[in-house]
């Protein structure tokens, strides 16, 4: 992407989207087609009267931008109270406001994921706002809002304040709903002022004294939230309907209680209610001494926390969400994903045989639409697979992932990889892929995708980046470590690259491509004994009787051996001859360099590039070592090809 081109500017970005689209779509397809297009509509009849953009039409939503707070949610107002009417589209809403970078790719940036979020908080025909757009439209008269407090959003690092739009017409979440989907007050509680009920009006010290140590005790208790005394000291004397302070507080569970002292002895009651219904969940007295009072502090605190502990694990949410209903259709996802992650051509084609019975069984199954279209792209990429035909699946797939449902990251991963390798359409892969982290950040798929386009194009700073943000997201992904691997063999960390893949090895001792990524990296530390073991290794694993080929024709003719490396070549021109649909180009072209066969490797190349083999893109980092980049027509396919120039001083290509 032309960074030249990129504006970077505060702005109000909202979020729309249909509420059940992917059903509408599994139960009637048209009727689905045309509420999103009657959405559509009304969109564009109102987003020019109040200076907004529509920056994309995705599936069933819709991502807009506009200079101010105000007009962009009396845009959404507008636009509820239309589609409320017959035909009813069941459109949720989400604004906020804060910096994005916009090009003519699209809008990127924390404030379209902040967006995003809030938008996912909604209720059909709800707006929902954060408390920055909050700040900015306050003071306007005619705007009703009703505050849900503030909430941890997922990949938000810091919590937001919630509301939503309460002018007539429009509809307001319930609170219970906003709590179950954010969970960021379900283990909350705050304590109030326990209330002196001592003949001796003095003696408030005491009761406050335990509420404040009862406040301490819950707060060294992990994973519950606690109320500060600040907070809840303001509600000494008050009176409030507790329903209406829990709500305030944004808590679930709310601690009243009373304090009565007479000369040595004591009671003390409590009762912990819940902030949802106003019910008490229990009340209890306890009585004792005066000396006894820290054990009556403690047990106190002990009790409401088992009560808390109960009532989180009941409420526990799911740590998958599948985008399926049909257990048969999942299950056979689940098998995919498990072929697909081994990154062999044999199981590819196996991924792909279940992710289509995934399909015949949910029609409407996102998630196995995208990764049918990775498959695809995959065998397009190394050669197995006609690219045409390849990339035509994919492409094919990867757009009704997105018409099904336009949230999911995966499916714009599925579209990028087919901008990339099939297309070679820089721009628009990059704009997928950041799309697709913008939508979820904390998906290691998205990240690995992102670090393998920014090797393709020379930027090894940020490949890095991504290469490592794709572990810490998912440790135990194979396929993750493998391009961590991949990206410090590419920068020459050796030490690290092989760590990499011996941790994917310690996961799957199997894993047939960490064995030939460490083979490359021995290769390049010119460690050939132990890279031909490891190559052999790799080899036995593959069933192909012209198994070898590239990988030891290469090794041999680098170790010298040109009759082995003759050897292996021929093989791939028996494997060339048997399997014609098969593109071995790049094959034949790393084997003639390392041999110093530099016309002929030209030749191979210049032909991979006429097929348009998407492989070709690794152009810049394949184990050629400095045997081509030395030579003009390597950077005129280059430029061919479209990548950016290489900057010899800055160029990583492994050595061999």
């Amino acid at each position: 992407m032309d960074k030249s081109n990129n504006i970077r500017l505060l702005a109000a970005i909202m979020f729309a989207d249909i509420v059940g689209y992917s059903q509408m779509m599994q139960n009637d397809e048209e009727n689905a087609k045309d509420l999103r297009d009657r959405q559509r509509a009304v969109i564009e009849s109102y987003i020019l009267k109040y200076h907004g953009q529509v920056m994309q039409y995705y599936g069933d939503g819709t991502l807009m931008m506009f200079g101010s707070a105000l007009d962009a949610v009396n845009c959404a107002r507008d636009i509820q109270r239309e589609l409320i009417e017959h035909p009813v589209v069941p459109l949720r809403i989400g604004i906020h406001i804060g910096d994005v970078v916009y090009d003519n790719e699209g809008i990127y940036g924390d404030a379209v994921n902040v967006a995003a979020r809030v938008q996912a908080l909604g209720v059909t025909g709800s707006v929902m706002i954060s408390g920055k757009v909050f700040d900015e439209i306050k003071n306007h008269p005619g705007i009703r809002v009703e505050s849900f407090g503030e909430h941890e959003l997922k990949n938000i690092y810091m919590p937001i304040n919630i509301y939503a739009l309460a002018d007539s017409g429009l509809t307001i979440p319930d609170q219970q709903y906003i709590q179950d989907i954010t969970g960021s007050n379900k283990n909350s509680i705050a304590v109030l002022p326990f209330t002196n009920f001592s003949s001796e009006s003095g003696n408030d010290y005491f009761s406050d004294g335990i509420t404040e140590e009862i406040i301490n005790a819950l707060a060294r208790i992990k994973d519950i939230q606690v109320a500060s005394r600040t907070t809840v000291f303001s509600y000494k004397k008050v009176t409030k309907d507790i329903r209406d302070i829990g709500k305030e507080l944004n808590v679930s569970y709310l601690l009243e209680g009373s304090v009565r002292k007479s000369g040595n002895r004591i009671r003390v009651t409590a009762q912990l209610i819940s902030s949802d219904t106003g019910f008490h969940v229990w009340s209890e007295n306890f009585d004792g001494e005066l000396k006894d009072i820290f054990d009556v502090q403690d047990e106190i605190a002990r009790k409401i926390a088992d009560k808390l502990e109960s009532s989180i694990a009941k409420k526990r949410k799911r740590v998958y969400e599948s985008s399926t209903e049909n257990i048969d259709a999942y299950n056979y996802y689940l098998q995919g994903l498990f072929y697909w992650n081994k990154r062999t051509p044999e199981a590819i084609y196996k991924a792909i045989e279940l992710f289509n019975k995934a399909i015949n069984e949910c029609n409407t199954y996102t998630n196995a639409y995208s990764y049918l279209a990775n498959c695809y792209t995959f065998l397009g990429t190394i050669g197995y697979m006609n690219g045409a035909k390849a990339f035509q699946m994919a492409e094919k797939n990867a757009l009704r992932a997105i018409e099904i449902n336009n949230s999911r990251a995966d499916s714009y991963v599925a579209l990028g990889y087919v901008n990339l390798f099939g297309k070679w359409e820089f721009n628009l892969a990059e704009a997928n892929l950041k799309k697709a982290i913008t939508l979820e950040p904390d998906n290691s798929e998205a990240r690995q995708a992102l670090s393998l386009y920014y090797r393709i194009i020379g930027r090894f700073d940020k490949m890095l980046q991504q290469a490592e943000a794709a572990v810490k997201i998912d440790p135990l992904s194979l396929p993750a470590l493998l391009e961590l691997g991949r990206s410090y063999w590419v920068v020459e960390e050796y030490e690290k690259a092989l760590n990499a893949f011996n941790e994917a090895l310690e996961l799957d001792p199997l894993f047939r491509s960490a064995i030939e990524g460490k083979a490359l990296v021995y290769m390049s530390q010119k460690k050939y004994d132990k890279a031909l073991r490891t190559f052999k290794t790799y080899i036995n694993l593959i069933d192909s009787k012209y198994k070898g080929g590239a990988q030891l024709a290469c090794l041999y003719a680098l170790m010298g051996n040109n009759e082995q490396a003759d050897e292996n070549i021929e093989l791939i021109k028996k494997r060339e001859k048997e399997e014609p649909q098969q593109n071995l180009m790049l094959d034949f072209a790393i084997a003639y360099a390392a041999k110093g066969e530099i016309d002929r490797a030209f030749d191979y190349l210049n032909k991979a590039y006429e097929l348009k083999l998407g492989s070709l893109l690794l152009i810049k980092t394949l184990p050629l070592g400095n045997k081509l980049d030395g030579d003009p027509r390597f950077h005129a396919l280059i430029e061919k090809i479209g990548l950016p120039p290489v900057k010899r001083e800055k160029m990583k290509i492994p050595e061999v």
